[in-house]
């Protein structure tokens, strides 16, 4: 029987149709973190906005190299199946039908599921998002909604998660439960940023993702940890992937290699920056952090606390 493997990868701020004002997370105010998710997914459901296949919504050199990878999955021995972690709908197949929406478990986004950190935990928050949406019936319907469902329902299967420390953080207790319904443990493998919960309860599964690998692999940081997924898929054998084999593999090209050397970027105006923020919103990049990504990748330099202070102002403005 041919291996299965469930790609999961974390959604993207910018999507391929312009997303309604009506379907933007900071439309809905509520205060406690679980009545707030319930009240976005009533909110989601009760619009009627054009809807497309989750594959084909989001956009971006991250999602584009995710796409990729269920085409190297089947040539490499896989029965592979696309998903989706999103803020917005939760856990949901790459082919399920969906609105246009804008909600991020990114925090500094006016549609964060994050708000108050200074009175609330950032983790605490984002796991409750996770598991109130995980507790509603799904646009497939019939389809798991949580990672640790996705395992018992196939408990043989790999499962390879894509996605920053920031998403992994909202996925962590249902990884954690996942890991004890699946046959093999050290079968889930988490491609992402090295941080504080690399060294916790998922560290058995964590594949560091680091400007190291950039070096060796090229490409853009946008598409990194997609990039260090698909080379390891085109290196399992037997279609078992190990996280024990692919971490001891990885910290070894990180001892090996250099992170890449930070560009000569062009310092910027205050206006030159709101220009580029005016822009980066109307393409669909909400996030700022996002926004500064894109601008470091085109060669342009401005400080990270400053840009922040201009992508919001102007964000709130537009």
């Amino acid at each position: 029987m041919t291996p299965t493997l469930h790609i999961i990868a974390s959604c993207t701020d910018r999507k391929r149709l312009p997303v309604p004002a009506e379907l933007r997370l900071e439309n809905v105010k509520a205060v406690d973190i679980g009545a707030r998710a319930r009240a976005w997914w009533r909110l989601l459901m009760s619009q009627h906005q054009e809807a497309v296949q989750a594959a084909e919504l989001y956009a971006g050199a991250h999602w584009s190299a995710v796409l990729e990878l269920p085409v190297v999955a089947r040539a490499n021995g896989f029965s592979p199946r696309l998903w989706v972690a999103s803020a917005g709908y939760g856990l949901i197949p790459g082919d399920a039908s969906i609105q246009p929406y804008s909600a991020t478990f990114a925090r500094g986004n006016v549609d964060s599921v994050v708000t108050n950190t200074t009175a609330r935990d950032t983790a605490e928050q984002l796991q409750t998002w996770w598991k109130v949406l995980s507790e509603v019936e799904g646009p497939s319907k019939g389809q798991p909604r949580s990672i640790k469902s996705l395992a018992k329902m196939e408990p043989g299967a790999n499962i390879l998660i894509i996605a920053s420390p920031g998403y992994v953080t909202a996925l962590e207790e249902d990884l954690v439960a996942a890991a004890q319904q699946i046959d093999r443990p050290e079968s889930i493998l988490i491609v992402s940023a090295p941080g504080s919960r690399s060294r916790g309860e998922l560290a058995p599964h964590w594949i560091p993702s680091s400007a190291h690998h950039q070096t060796r692999l090229g490409g853009s940081k946008l598409s990194l940890h997609a990039r260090v997924a698909r080379e390891l898929i085109e290196g399992t054998r037997r279609g078992r992937l190990d996280a024990n084999v692919a971490q001891q593999e990885y910290e070894r090209h990180i001892e090996s290699t250099s992170p890449p050397a930070i560009p000569n970027r062009e310092p910027m105006s205050d206006a030159e920056v709101a220009v580029f923020a005016r822009r980066a919103v109307k393409e669909g990049t909400k996030s700022w952090s996002a926004a500064l990504r894109l601008l470091r990748s085109e060669g342009r330099a401005c400080e990270q606390s400053r840009f922040k202070r201009l992508f919001l102002r102007t964000q709130g403005g537009s």
